[in-house]
């Protein structure tokens, strides 16, 4: 099936013409689907025939660059980090039908195909590239992949992922019949069950490059973007700091393209030994070559312990086995915050405290980050990303290792008092979505919430979550804060780190 049109891919020939390079076959195939969400947990349980069949949309961009020859990986295995686990790599365990996929840019459409057919259906632990799609992409296009599927009926559950809905377009669909017209033309509604998740492709990679570092990012909740609103991703679908930062622009700063393996509570623990990449391996091998120049590993948080030795070759025993399979540099980012908050609600760093074994600055998470500063095997280079989130720029060493709470715009107060389980407030605007927030700190009755949608001008009203529990004044004060849980940052903060950082990747990156 094919549609086609001039809304970001068009004929080589149509290019030529407008002084756009042809793309050599044999151009080495690149990550290039920037804010692209990987599956990360096996969330759909069919259970019910209501739910056998199934649609997704998903959003991306193409990169800064043309590419060609655009092909998805689609897989029956996930990363999940779940705490204690000895693997991140789970295979499903039953098939995985899909029934069809195409992909979208503009108003051409593509229909997708897997060694010449139409569908295919992925074993447990299968994975599978789609063939080339002949479609020259200009830079910078939005890019839209539907995917149709079919699961198997009964008590297991099946592959999924969780992705911004309904942020930037991105829907999912399930039914008792086949989704797969949804291939041709129609628009997905999301009137899927909110507690389940959708399936699609893992990765894309295209022909094309401009010489610039392509990057994999291997990452936990803090990459994955547990701690944001699930739909406060950007407008190019960027979710956790990691992507933002590598995408932002700020500052004159270029875009570095990425694929994103990451999962809640990823370790390098749980990477001990050169089968714990298998999955990952064979991605990468089914490729004629590595779809990336440099590799990022954000994780090393989720292996904190009382041992500086431990934690240490938790991380560099994880990378050398990545650098063994994958021989292209390895930069380890550095950690952010981990506290606890008293009833000032992280609007200051005084009422914050370490959580055992991440204490700064003279603490083992300090401790270790100079030891992986210092470039031990398995280590290329590394960036003290943490003193972005914490507030040692403006408050000083006291301040070190502790959520920032100066970055924010908001300072605001209700406009009306609360009722008891309240799901949004009023308050004097703007406030921007997937902030979060602390109401009424320093009082007994404080409380942090994430502002999940706004509307209105002037005073607005903000739907938050999680809910409000009890009565709270109108007139009491609310504040941007970075975080919600002392672990995981908000979008606005991710955000504006992402920004404040960008120039930084000019000596990280080609």
């Amino acid at each position: 099936m094919r549609t086609s049109g001039n809304g970001g891919g068009a004929s080589a020939r149509a290019l030529a013409r407008l002084g756009v390079p042809a793309i050599a076959a044999t151009t080495p195939w690149l990550f290039a689907a920037t804010g692209l969400e990987a599956n990360q947990h096996l969330g759909i349980y069919t259970t019910s025939a209501a739910q056998e069949y199934g649609a997704s949309i998903r959003s991306a961009w193409s990169p800064d660059y043309p590419v060609n020859a655009y092909r998805f990986y689609f897989s029956n295995w996930t990363i999940r980090g779940n705490a204690g686990a000895l693997t991140q790599e789970v295979d499903g365990n039953q098939p995985i039908v899909i029934e069809g996929a195409a992909l979208l840019v503009g108003s051409d459409r593509r229909q997708l195909t897997f060694n010449g057919q139409v569908g295919v259906t992925l074993a447990p632990g299968a994975g599978v590239w789609s063939d080339p799609v002949d479609l020259l992409v200009t830079p910078r296009r939005r890019l839209q992949i539907i995917t149709a599927w079919r699961a198997v009926v009964g008590s297991a559950a099946m592959l999924g992922s969780f992705f911004p809905v309904p942020a930037n377009g991105d829907a999912w669909t399930l039914g008792n019949t086949s989704r797969a017209a949804f291939l041709t033309g129609g628009i997905i509604p999301n009137n899927a069950p909110a507690d389940l998740y959708a399936y699609g492709p893992n990765a894309a990679v295209a022909q094309g490059g401009d010489g610039r570092d392509v990057v994999l990012v291997l990452g936990d909740s803090i990459a994955a973007g547990t701690g944001e609103a699930n739909n406060t991703a950007d407008a190019r679908n960027n979710r956790g700091w990691v992507a933002r930062w590598l995408d932002s622009t700020a500052d004159g700063a270029r875009r570095v393209p990425y694929a994103k393996l990451a999962a809640p509570s990823a370790a390098n623990r749980q990477n001990t030994l050169a089968t714990h990449f298998a999955r990952r391996g064979e991605m990468m091998a089914a490729l004629p070559n590595l779809p990336f120049t440099r590799i990022i590993n954000q994780m090393g948080l989720n292996d904190g312990t009382g041992s500086l030795t431990t934690w240490r070759d938790r991380v560099t025993v994880s990378n050398n086995l990545a650098k063994a399979i994958w021989p292209v540099p390895l930069l380890q980012l550095g950690f952010t915050p981990y506290t606890t908050t008293d009833v000032s609600r992280f609007t200051t760093t005084a009422g914050q405290t370490f959580v055992t074994s991440h204490d700064w600055p003279g603490g083992f998470t300090q401790q270790t980050q100079n030891a992986l500063a210092g470039l031990p095997s398995g280590v290329d280079a590394f960036e003290f990303i943490g003193h972005f989130f914490d507030g040692r720029e403006t408050l000083g060493a006291a301040a070190e290792g502790k959520w920032r709470a100066d970055f924010s715009t908001i300072n605001t107060t209700l406009q009306a008092a609360t009722t008891v389980n309240a799901g949004s407030i009023v308050v004097r605007g703007p406030v921007p979505i997937g902030a979060a927030i602390a109401i009424n700190a320093g009082q007994a009755d404080a409380f942090l919430t994430t502002v999940t949608g706004v509307s209105g001008v002037g005073n607005v009203t903000c739907t938050v979550f999680p809910v409000i529990p009890t009565i709270i004044a109108s007139g009491a004060p609310v504040r941007g804060v970075g975080v919600i849980d002392g672990l995981h940052p908000s979008s606005e903060l991710a955000a504006w780190v992402a920004a404040r950082a960008a120039v930084r990747k000019a000596a990280l990156f080609v």
